[in-house]
């Protein structure tokens, strides 16, 4: 068990919000389609503003409700899917956006979906260690940007925000802690979803009018949740087991809101009762590495989580990647 703890998230939500009425009238899908699919309402895309700028808002947020200034980071990890350009990372864009003059490095961490959560792990391994006191991690994403509105399925899911925290040590007086952390990925669902261009694999100069789908969203949420609902329920199992503690003694769990039929169909494999189970993408989407730490953002907000409580932090990524978190909040 490790004597770390969120001291503080904060969030930046685009007032732009995209009905799933008017992505209907634009895509000519049926009306009332994307909602009886997906069960998304409403999703935030970002207008004028981009990642970085959103990313900071919610970094200043999450320093305001730490009661700390940006000088107490040591370090800072961008832990985000969208990329604002390939070289230099993300997070050096944070740093200068921010105004630090201070000591603090600065670095990505990508498992996409599943970002925040590894980037969060790595940050208790660094404080545990005692190299750093507080680390700022900053999940923005910009997925509208990439998607594909020949998948129907996968295109209307995605929303626009960004979510930051603060992770620092406990004091000797808290209780806040991790207790086990899961992380596996099956390379047999590599294709499952993906952008294959822009990058070494597929470069920007082998864009064609033929192939410009490749540098978009591609998404096969089926056989994700197949390979997914395989392995979740073991690893669930042995992170409890880890923990020493059982599902009832969790009081929420948090999970990466990929799809409320994804989401439903996980809460029944791994019998999770409703009442314990976070669903915020009726209004928000599914909006990648920022879906795990806005969820629990909300659920906190709402006095469903307090501090000494018990959550369970679940998510599946591109990869495919898995992973469970329970801690002490």
């Amino acid at each position: 068990m490790l004597n770390i703890k969120i001291n503080s998230l904060g969030a930046y939500i685009p007032k732009n919000k995209v009905s799933s009425l008017e992505l209907e009238n634009i895509h000519g899908l049926p009306l009332g389609w994307i909602e009886e699919h997906t069960g998304i309402k409403e999703r935030p895309y970002y207008s004028s503003e981009n990642m970085i700028q959103a990313g900071v808002w919610a970094a200043q947020d999450a320093l305001k409700n730490a009661n700390l200034h940006l000088e107490d980071m040591d370090c800072l990890l961008s832990a985000s899917a969208s990329k604002f350009q390939p070289i230099p990372c993300t997070a050096s864009f944070y740093k200068r956006a921010l105004g630090a003059k201070h000591k603090m490095g600065c670095f990505d961490i990508d498992s996409t979906c599943l970002s925040f959560v590894t980037a969060l792990d790595s940050a208790i391994c660094m404080i545990n260690s005692k190299r750093y006191k507080n680390i700022l991690i900053i999940s923005s994403e910009h997925a509208s940007l990439a998607l594909n509105w020949e998948q129907k399925e996968s295109a209307p899911l995605f929303g626009d925000l960004a979510v930051a925290a603060v992770v620092s040590r406990a004091q000797d007086t808290e209780t806040s802690k991790v207790l086990s952390f899961g992380f596996d990925t099956f390379p047999e669902g590599l294709e499952f979803a993906r952008v294959r261009g822009g990058t070494v694999g597929l470069s920007v100069k082998q864009y064609r009018e033929d192939n410009k789908n490749d540098f978009l969203f591609d998404m096969n949420g089926k056989s994700i949740y197949k390979v997914a609902a395989k392995i979740l329920t073991n690893m669930m199992e042995e992170s409890l087991s880890c923990a020493g503690i059982g599902m009832k003694d969790i009081k929420m769990v948090i999970p990466h809101q990929a799809s409320m039929l994804s989401m439903k169909l996980i809460q029944s494999k791994l019998n999770i009762p409703e009442e314990k189970m976070m669903y915020i993408i009726q209004n928000y989407g599914n909006n990648v590495a920022a879906s795990i730490p806005l969820a629990l953002k909300i659920a906190i907000d709402e006095g469903k989580v307090k501090r000494g409580d018990k959550i369970m932090l679940l998510g599946t990524s591109a990869g495919l990647s898995v992973g469970v978190m329970i801690l002490e909040y």
